[in-house]
């Protein structure tokens, strides 16, 4: 049961506050890569850990005290706007694929977008173990390319990797014999480093592309349920709508065009990271709108994700013009979003003020 009382600190408070730095976070990727001073991917590694520390710290918080509506929905998107803060610039700086990048995120479009329509039909799917473990993935990633160009002798690599396989192991075995408790995360933590030590010594050169491909497997992988399952039982009731062809269409259109904008034109990076941030903002906030059965129509989602979608197709044709139109596309999805928010605030806004 949630203890009583208020605590100095809410779990809302400490989710709004690690998205201040996020941004801080890719500005030291790209300065450390731009100046190659490796000072900076250290702040940044630093950063990177702090910022997943207090995903665990609100969580506690939020289980010792209660959770509320609105920490239900800063809380995935706090961590979906962390990952994006960070694996765009390793795009961006070529530290990773960029396709790869772009189908990770195209993942979490697309299944936030089928959330959606589940969630209007009162069609629930368990989230899975390995949907929760997906975030842990994407987030130990972060702090693997980091150590790649901050640590140049293998060997320590290696043994630092193995500390990483090791330590979950040796916590899941304490957890045991002092709670009798089983923890079935350690096996996945564990399980990546032990993969990711056979990637690095088969080619230490490839090995953070390799990485990449892996964690785009598993956030694939971990949305299969929602994919095979829910989408036969969505496609049999027979009541497929426009509004959930924009949501969908949108969903794969965005994050392919996004990333491509960011590797093959010289857009300004602040508009793609501000598009990618509020969109997948909103996605939460389309999921709890949609449990109300009050989730936007097909016009209006299609005028924002599409719109924002063919401007930066616009970008991509007219790179000499892509300035321009990757700042209107910004301005779209920054009013749409914030639209929807303010549209959608009786549903959340009650959770403000504990």
């Amino acid at each position: 049961m949630p203890k009583a009382g208020k605590p100095w600190i809410t779990a809302n408070q400490v989710t709004l506050g690690r998205l201040v730095p996020m941004p801080l976070l890719a500005w030291m990727i790209y300065k450390g890569a731009a100046l190659g001073d490796t000072r900076y991917f250290w702040w940044a590694l630093v950063a990177g850990t702090l910022i997943g520390c207090t995903d665990w710290v609100d969580g506690m918080l939020a289980r010792k005290y209660g959770p509320t509506v609105l920490g239900g929905l800063l809380d995935p998107i706090a961590d979906k706007v962390f990952i994006a803060f960070a694996y765009t610039p390793f795009a961006d700086i070529g530290m990773v694929p960029w396709w790869a990048c772009a189908l990770m995120f195209t993942r979490e479009f697309f299944i936030t977008a089928l959330r959606s329509a589940y969630e209007q039909r009162n069609l629930t799917l368990k989230t899975s173990y390995i949907a929760k473990a997906k975030t842990w993935t994407q987030m130990q990633g972060i702090g693997v390319m980091l150590l790649f160009p901050l640590v140049q002798n293998k060997n320590i690599l290696l043994v630092a990797f193995s500390i990483g396989a090791a330590l979950p192991i040796i916590a899941m075995i304490g957890l045991w014999l002092t709670r009798r408790k089983f923890w079935r995360g350690a096996l996945v933590m564990s399980g990546s480093f032990v993969a990711l030590i056979l990637v690095f010594v088969y080619d230490e050169v490839y090995a953070p592309r390799a990485i990449m491909v892996g964690i785009v497997a598993i956030t694939w992988i971990s949305g299969i349920d929602y994919i095979v399952i829910g989408w036969k039982q969505l496609r049999g009731r027979g009541d497929f709508s426009k509004a959930d062809g924009v949501r969908l269409l949108g969903s794969l259109a965005l994050p392919i065009l996004l990333f491509a904008v960011l590797v093959y034109t010289e857009c300004p990076r602040w508009t793609i990271f501000t598009i990618l941030a509020f969109e997948l903002a909103v996605g939460g906030l389309d999921n709890l709108l949609s449990h109300h059965k009050v989730a936007t129509l097909a016009l209006a989602w299609g005028g924002r994700v599409l719109g924002v979608s063919l401007l930066l197709g616009g970008a991509l044709l007219l790179k000499a013009e892509a300035t321009p139109l990757t700042i209107v596309a910004t301005c779209v999805s920054v009013f749409g979003v914030t639209a929807e928010f303010v549209r959608g605030r009786a549903y959340y806004v009650d959770a403000l003020i504990e």
